[in-house]
């Protein structure tokens, strides 16, 4: 299956048309929890609402002026990431490793996912800009969804982070976005009463961090429900690599496809904002309050 082939098949194109209300009609998609850090009650009742209210707090480096930054709105976020995206796109254009290298790592300190990447990103040493060059060239080539996938490349939550500050129409895809994407297909499918869930939009979701240790079954970002299955990532490459590129193509798919406020925002900004609606919606998934108040 080809990216063609994806956002024309019959499950993609219900989805579509199911999710438009859903993006911006008040009480369209209502969904809340309790976060844990910061401790506070969360909710939405719209995807587009669940973008207004995205909190990611961050404190990092500027690479320009080497000045502490710090934030937690989206806009914070997308100011220094797009800095980080000009930095990065330059360093690789000029073959300067150590500028993508310190790039990259800024990218992950962003994002909270330097552990164990920072060593990733030292053994590429001198290959780096050569690595992102083959990589963008891959994930941007038409193949069929299988082909997507190398040994070569590395593919987790941290370098998803980078490849999308690079590569066109590349989503950052965490845990907590396959974790949303789950439960709005498990939603799509008890509406329309199937049966499993459509290979199309099978999507990965990963564990949120517990105090003490919780299986899989019953962790707070599992979407998976009776007859509704969704795989864990758990250090899988190849169900990664498939879950993100699947979700590149259905976000594009429902910008192109849908009416809703995420369309009157800048183009460059769209994607971003309905992936990182995405990641608030997914902080947890197992139960909501629906769209009151809180306790």
């Amino acid at each position: 299956m080809r990216k063609l082939d994806y956002i024309n098949s019959a499950s993609v194109k219900d989805f579509v048309k199911w999710i438009e209300p859903k993006l911006d009609s008040p009480n369209g998609f209502c969904h809340s929890y309790q976060m844990k850090k910061p401790a506070k009650y969360w909710a939405c009742d719209s995807i587009y609402s669940a973008y207004e209210t995205y909190h990611w707090p961050f404190r990092c480096v500027d690479p320009f002026t080497g000045h502490q930054l710090s934030g937690s709105s989206l806009e914070e976020s997308a100011r220094y990431l797009g800095g980080l995206s000009l930095g990065l796109r330059n360093s690789i254009e000029n073959m300067d490793h150590a500028a993508c290298s310190k790039h990259c790592l800024l990218i992950l300190q962003w994002g909270g996912v330097r552990n164990k990447n920072d060593k990733r990103i030292q053994q590429l040493g001198s290959q780096i800009c050569n690595y992102l060059r083959e990589v963008e060239q891959i994930f941007s080539s038409d193949l069929l969804l299988r082909e997507y996938y190398r040994d070569s490349i590395i593919m987790n939550s941290g370098f998803t982070k980078i490849y999308s500050l690079y590569i066109e129409d590349f989503i950052i895809y965490d845990g907590r976005v396959g974790a949303a994407l789950g439960v709005l297909v498990r939603k799509f499918c008890e509406a329309i009463k199937l049966n499993r869930v459509p290979p199309e939009l099978l999507f990965a979701w990963g564990r949120g961090k517990e105090q003490t240790y919780k299986p899989g079954s019953v962790n707070r970002r599992n979407p998976s429900k009776g007859p509704y299955i969704f795989p864990e990532l758990v250090n899988n490459p190849k169900r990664h690599t498939e879950s993100n590129i699947k979700a590149n193509w259905l976000l594009k798919a429902i910008l192109e496809n849908t009416q809703s406020n995420f369309n009157n925002l800048d183009q460059k900004m769209q994607l971003m904002a309905l992936q990182s609606a995405l990641f608030m919606i997914g902080y947890s998934v197992a139960e909501s309050t629906g769209c009151g108040h809180g306790d």
